[in-house]
């Protein structure tokens, strides 16, 4: 079976450098799914809900925007404006920045990139506490010192 090489790289790390045999991403045109062999591809990311699955090693990744390209030869390249596994959310602070940028839009006199900026943390944070809710019942798997997950 032919797999995809993934690469999820933000700004801080590589959060994710591994084959899979599927990859769902949150895109501005709705979510897709990436199959081996997929047409070459650009789009742009949206804060959501990143799987990845390879057997039985799936792995459930929010991602705040970005880019992803999907080239000829079964690569995907996805750089991320910030990306955190599941198990690395921490719920009560992304529940603390949600109701801080919620106090920020309840505000009167708000500029328009002010309120923009507190509407797009609502819905990063908000995301990022429904992934980690949603997957709170599975292992964790641990860094190894490359910056690689291991179960």
């Amino acid at each position: 079976m032919n797999y995809l090489k993934l690469q999820l790289i933000t700004p801080e790390r590589t959060v994710l450098s591994e084959e899979v045999r599927s990859l769902t991403c949150p895109t501005q045109e709705g979510q897709i799914t990436i199959l081996p062999n997929h047409a070459p591809l650009v789009a742009n990311l949206v804060s959501g809900e990143l799987i990845t699955k390879n057997g039985g090693t799936d792995n459930f990744i929010h991602v705040a925007g970005g880019f992803i390209e999907v080239r000829k030869n079964n690569e995907i390249i996805i750089l991320a404006d910030a990306a955190e596994h599941h198990f690395e959310i921490d719920i009560a602070r992304a529940e603390e920045a949600k109701r801080q940028a919620e106090e920020l839009l309840n505000q009167q006199h708000l500029a328009e990139e002010e309120y923009a900026t507190a509407a797009w943390l609502i819905q990063k944070n908000l995301s990022r506490i429904n992934i980690a809710r949603k997957h709170s019942h599975r292992r964790t798997r641990s860094i190894t010192g490359e910056g690689v997950f291991k179960e």
